[in-house]
């Protein structure tokens, strides 16, 4: 994985409501769903555990994890796609958007992180 690879996030783009950024630091994976995964999409449609964003060298990937409602990018249903700057990405009826570069960079020097992480349990 290279030093160099460029900021990411991902923007849930909330029907009625502000965009909320998930930050994409690291080389994750990083769960999208409804419940313990490390981005929260709380959406009737998600599923559980719906789909799985994670670097491969300087790319991003989603992956769709067998979900009911399935991923599209750019309006394509996947199993697997590699994602560009701006792609549209929905989990069952949630948009999304994948930023990277520059953008990307400026919007998580400003916006407060919003990745969810799971708890652990309790010993």
């Amino acid at each position: 994985m290279s030093e160099n690879a460029p900021a990411a996030r991902l923007v849930w783009l909330r029907p009625g409501g502000e965009p909320l950024a998930f930050p994409l630091a690291g080389a994750g994976p990083f769960h999208v769903g409804r419940e313990d995964v490390e981005l929260l999409v709380d959406e009737p449609l998600v599923s559980r555990c719906h789909a799985r964003l994670e670097r491969r060298e300087d790319r991003w990937y989603v992956l769709d994890l067998e979900s009911t409602n399935r991923t599209r990018v750019n309006g394509a249903v996947v199993s697997e796609a590699c994602l560009a700057d701006g792609d549209e990405v929905r989990f069952g009826r949630a948009v999304c958007r994948f930023e990277t570069g520059a953008l990307a960079f400026a919007a998580a020097e400003t916006a407060a992180p919003a990745a969810v992480a799971p708890e652990d349990p309790p010993a």
